[in-house]
């Protein structure tokens, strides 16, 4: 780390809900989940560090005081005891002179990745905001930028930082920057630069690395939405809370374990005889092997019973039961992340020997087919999206439409919620297929699906229910090859 910095306008602080306390040679900090304890230190460095309970301290105001206390030596070990206090995220870094009252950007670590690393802004220094950098309001009331890159977050305290975000999202000069700025100081526009370069928000372009990140090949093939998912639904870089915390328990009730049906006609499904699928059906090992993705179906069409044995088989209840604490929950041939099981399996039916075109939803308590409406141009764009997202000559025989009652998980996970959702749709996609392939039926996952169009065909609310994934069933082509 560079312990003398061009850029003056910078402090650190002491984040709030964290306390600092000595005993003799050593300063010990403690924040709600950790503590840390700095020993060995001399009487001035303890002082020194001790500040911190009383005021934002200045880059300037500890150099000059360390110095003064033991010499410019001491620099690097005290710097070294900063870094550790900002990787265990008990300090936060300020952007603005320390007169002003009030910082104009504040970079909060959010994880022990952070590395406290000065960044020397340079008048002839191309800059650029990143292209995964972002953004949003927080519940506190202010604005955050935050990035799938970044171990820390920088909280925007003035329209001046924001000013400079802005500025960045094309490249210019530390200098060029300033003069856009004309009514700031100079040093307060580096230090918000300086930040956001140490926070991995930015980054500087050079004539080694002329477009930096987005020639980084591996970069490049990241898209920023699928890296921020990635980096918020798992541990390492965020400080976000994660798990089953049922924050919603004491303010509202959960979902029912059943989506209440509307729909005035339901047809009754066949139910498989399940003593004679375990004798017949072939084993584990040989599904596994004749498993394929099956995009064209046969000249003759699925069968009502097939439907209702494959239905039976991959996503009935098989029992349901409840606690008073947490509400009632069933159980299904396949696994669900906290027994949630929020799919909803809707049919789109289009050629079914037994059963008239249209569009279904599934019953899994009563193992039966809800018609919602008979088939009309909504429901055959459902079966031509699916079509050509398999490049199949003609549309499906049927559509499998998983959706997501989202707020079924949402209620006890937080931060996961809609991970977990995903994961569930695999599962179910491997349940289907290892049904399908031992029963001779022809399945195929699909990849892409119109989420906003499903809610018009099932009159459901985007942000309550809607696809989360597709899948195509049918009788296997007629020159397939039969299992067994």
């Amino acid at each position: 780390m560079n312990i003398i910095i061009k850029t003056s306008h910078l402090s650190y602080r002491l984040l709030d809900h964290r306390e600092m306390s000595q005993c003799e040679n050593a300063v010990t900090a403690t924040s709600p989940l950790l503590q840390v304890t700095i020993s060995q230190l001399s009487p001035a460095l303890c002082q020194i560090l001790m500040a911190l309970t009383k005021r934002p301290c200045s880059v300037r105001w500890f150099n000059k005081s360390i110095i003064a206390a033991q010499g410019e030596d001491a620099l690097a070990p005290f710097y070294c005891y900063i870094s550790s206090l900002l990787r265990h995220q008990m300090i936060c870094v300020c952007a603005g002179n320390e007169k002003r009252g009030t910082p104009l950007a504040t970079l909060i670590p959010i994880s022990p990745s952070f590395k406290h690393q000065w960044a020397h802004i340079q008048d002839d220094q191309v800059y650029r905001i990143s292209r995964f950098a972002y953004t949003r309001r927080y519940e506190d009331g202010y604005t955050y930028m935050e990035s799938p890159l970044a171990h820390a977050r920088l909280r925007l305290e003035h329209t001046v930082a924001a000013t400079i975000i802005y500025h960045l999202g094309k490249a210019m000069t530390a200098h060029e920057l300033i003069q856009t700025l004309p009514e700031a100081d100079e040093d307060d526009v580096a230090s918000v630069l300086a930040l956001l370069v140490m926070g991995n928000f930015a980054f500087p372009i050079t004539s080694e690395n002329p477009e930096g990140e987005d020639e980084d090949d591996t970069l490049l093939q990241w898209e920023f939405h699928d890296l921020l998912f990635h980096s918020r639904s798992r541990k390492g870089r965020h400080d976000n809370i994660l798990g089953g915390t049922y924050r919603f328990q004491d303010h509202l009730p959960p979902q029912p374990m059943i989506k209440q049906g509307q729909w005035s006609v339901t047809i009754p499904l066949p139910r498989p005889d399940m003593e004679r699928i375990r004798r017949t059906d072939p084993s584990l090992t040989d599904v596994m092997e004749a498993r394929t993705s099956l995009r064209s179906h046969g000249t003759n069409a699925i069968t009502l019973e097939q439907i209702g044995e494959f239905l039976y088989r991959t996503a009935r209840v098989k029992e349901h039961y409840s606690t008073e604490e947490t509400g009632a929950f069933t159980t299904r041939p396949y696994p669900s992340a906290g027994a949630s099981y929020e799919i909803e399996c809707y049919l789109t039916i289009n050629q079914c020997e037994g059963l008239m075109p249209g569009f279904y939803w599934y019953d899994p308590m009563q193992h039966g087919l809800a018609l919602i409406h008979e088939m009309n141009k909504d429901t055959v764009r459902l079966l031509t999206d699916a079509q050509q997202s398999t490049g199949a000559a003609d549309p499906p025989q049927v559509l499998i439409t998983l959706a997501a009652r989202f707020q079924r998980v949402a209620w006890k996970y937080q931060g996961i919620a809609y991970s977990l959702i995903l994961k569930n749709v695999g599962v179910m996609f491997a349940t289907m297929y290892l049904v399908a392939t031992a029963m001779n039926l022809a399945a195929c996952a699909l990849g892409l699906g119109d989420a906003d169009h499903f809610t018009q065909v099932a009159g459901t609310n985007y942000l309550e229910e809607t696809s989360v994934g597709e899948f195509i069933l049918g009788s296997p082509p007629d020159d397939a090859l039969f299992i067994g």
